[in-house]
């Protein structure tokens, strides 16, 4: 018996490629991030300050590429689950910045240990040298998506969270 020639649904090929790889990563990652109620964006933030803490909201929104409104609610959600903290500057007091909490900080090693043993694993089985291209060929991607969606700029709010939904067709 023959199986029914397969459609192709619009999206398929590389850019479902990329999403399912994504997807994947995201999944694996996860493991550490469950029982915290954090989604990718408040993720983004923390993991943005495990690279560099004390940052202002605006330093911070243009670091994860969310706009200050978006990041403003980010934060009130991580301020409220003791995750991260606001402290005034220690120069312009109207400026507050935003440090890693004890339970913050506390994550971030057993999210990079998975990190590292996902880029052990691709190098083991796809080969180090393709694991580079690969890496070569993703960064080009990206830069070419960043181009194409008018996100060019790298500290511009372009996150998810900062689009308009589109209009319903209800």
């Amino acid at each position: 018996m023959t199986e029914p020639p397969r459609s192709t649904m619009p999206g398929e090929g590389l850019p479902q490629a990329l999403y399912e790889a994504v997807s994947c990563l995201e999944r694996r990652i996860q493991i550490y991030f469950r029982g915290t109620r954090l989604h990718w964006g408040l993720r983004r933030i923390l993991q943005q300050l495990w690279v560099q803490d004390g940052l202002s909201q605006a330093e911070l929104a243009a670091a994860v590429r969310f706009s200050e409104a978006s990041i403003s609610n980010m934060l009130k959600h991580l301020v409220n689950g003791e995750w991260v903290e606001r402290r005034p500057d220690r120069y312009d007091y109207r400026i507050s910045r935003v440090y890693l909490a004890e339970r913050g900080r506390a994550l971030r090693a057993d999210v990079e240990r998975e990190l590292a043993l996902v880029e052990a694993e691709l190098r083991t089985q796809i080969g180090s040298d393709d694991a580079d291209e690969l890496g070569k060929l993703l960064g080009r991607a990206l830069e070419v998506l960043r181009i194409e969606s008018g996100s060019s700029e790298p500290g511009g709010p372009t996150g998810i969270y900062d689009r308009p939904s589109p209009p319903s067709e209800l």
